[in-house]
């Protein structure tokens, strides 16, 4: 690798001439939206792309993502852009323009004129004025949403010194005007879900990948390149999160990274693996025998998860709080758990004292679009529940038309729960120990779809993807008789 020369502030951002989020007026509406909602009569905002990071002892960044309230409302998503705002003077994108030197390294970056056809802003300069943009608002509260990165590195979005342009940051503004676009992403566009769509349809060709191509002998990280390369045959610009892949024991781990273990027979497969289109995420998980079919407990676990996956993802409707959802979930993995033998007591005081968590530890899922965990969180008024069952709920608000959501229950064996002592005596009459203890390398199982919220019910963006006991026996029967 050839040894590079000084940074500017356009280092790393590299343009590919694609525009990925859709028609202009698309984002020119929702900048419309924000604005009118904000109900600002002075000062202005700021809303920095955010800039690429750079890995230690070479000339290369970490993998750039624009931060998701840019590219919501700029509707474009290169690194170092700053879109503001001002209630006289409307919207501006300042965005970086290469010298000579840097585009030695990193090519091109587009022409002004291009991003403004993109984003539909007739306003739109190098990042070397957003300094005097600044400097004419002196003494006026600035509000900063995006990523704050701006604060500390704003030699690289063009601004000589932040310091020296003494800048009045209201963080109170900033945390209203940021929850105000929260709430506007959480219902997608008809163009937000097109791109859904498309992420989704990437995500099943790899998925059918991994289900076809999965082998004993074989490791979690070639699989996960199994999977991971038809995503990008189907159109899918990146992952949307790193992949995981954990067969055996490894598929405990709620986010466990594939290593090169080799998979063996008689164990299952949990993959959580999506792609992204023009900036939206696709969120599924699978899980599927080494061998041709389930045996025993897997079986009897798998049609656990996927009877309470369906009875919510049935009941994803307007109106409905996804808390009451996930609790609903909780009950029906007591009930079956206690069914199955591995719990004891009624599923209701199982779950008010939250022994179900020592299995189902995570929430039901959590929304989904420009970030893999979108725009959530606790509807305004409401505080986060820190009992062992709700605390990782990443969605306490009721559903609305047009909000995308993960539905992903899971049963797991991990031994970080099963193998503490205090929780062990919290619930040494609620499990029958003797049976889990000859389970912790069990495993886990995990069945997750992307689930669009309609007034004419639940729709299933992940649906082709299969799921049933039937449908993954039968691929898996067929692979391995190949």
């Amino acid at each position: 690798m050839t040894e590079r020369g000084p940074r500017s502030a356009y280092t790393g951002a590299r343009y590919t001439g694609a525009m990925p989020d859709g028609p202009a007026d698309a984002a020119a509406e929702r900048r419309e939206r924000a604005a009118a909602r904000w109900e600002l009569t002075r000062g202005a905002v700021l809303v920095p792309a955010g800039l690429p990071l750079p890995i230690a002892g070479t000339d290369q960044f970490h993998e750039y993502h624009a931060h998701p309230e840019h590219r919501y409302l700029a509707g474009t998503a290169l690194a170092g852009s700053v879109l503001t705002y001002d209630p006289g003077e409307g919207w501006t994108l300042f965005a970086p323009v290469p010298d000579a030197e840097t585009r030695v390294w990193t090519g091109d970056g587009p022409p002004l004129a291009a991003l403004a056809r993109e984003s539909g802003l007739e306003r739109v300069s190098p990042a070397s004025a957003l300094g005097g943009w600044l400097e004419r608002r002196r003494g006026e509260p600035l509000a900063v949403i995006g990523n704050d990165d701006i604060a500390q590195r704003a030699a690289e979005y063009g601004v000589g010194s932040w310091r020296a342009l003494e800048p009045v940051v209201d963080a109170e503004a900033g945390a209203r005007l940021s929850a105000v676009v929260a709430e506007l992403r959480r219902a997608k566009d008809a163009r937000e879900l097109a791109l859904m769509r498309e992420a989704a349809a990437a995500t099943h060709r790899g998925h059918l990948a991994g289900l076809r191509k999965a082998r004993a002998g074989m490791s979690e990280r070639a699989l996960q390149v199994e999977i991971e390369v038809e995503f990008f045959r189907a159109g899918a610009e990146r992952t949307a999160y790193g992949t995981i892949v954990g067969g055996g024991p490894n598929a405990a781990t709620l986010h466990f990274s594939p290593t090169a273990r080799a998979f063996a027979e008689g164990e299952l497969i949990l993959v959580d693996a999506g792609a992204e289109v023009g900036g939206y995420a696709s969120d599924v998980t699978r899980t599927y025998p080494v061998g041709a079919r389930f045996a025993g407990l897997q079986r009897d676990l798998y049609a656990l998860v996927l009877a309470v996956q369906e009875r919510a993802i049935a009941g994803a409707r307007p109106g409905v709080e996804y808390k009451d959802l996930h609790l609903a979930a909780s009950l029906d993995v007591a009930r079956g758990l206690a069914d199955l033998g591995l719990l004891r007591g009624s599923p209701q005081a199982l779950v008010e004292r939250d022994a179900q968590a020592l299995f189902f530890p995570h929430g039901l899922g959590h929304m989904l679009g420009l970030a893999t965990h979108d725009a959530g969180g606790c509807l305004a008024g409401r505080e986060p529940d820190d009992r062992p069952g709700l605390r990782y709920l990443r969605a306490d608000l009721p559903l609305q038309a047009g909000y995308v959501v993960t539905i992903e229950p899971g049963v797991y064996f991990i031994r970080a729960l099963l193998e503490d002592p205090a929780l062990r005596e919290r619930h040494r009459e609620a499990v029958d120990w003797t049976r889990v203890d000859a389970l912790l390398d069990f495993g886990g199982i995990r069945i997750e779809d992307d689930v669009l919220v309609t007034a004419d019910g639940p729709r299933s963006l992940s649906a082709a993807t299969p799921k049933s006991l039937e449908a993954i026996e039968e691929l898996r029967r067929e692979a391995l008789e190949a």
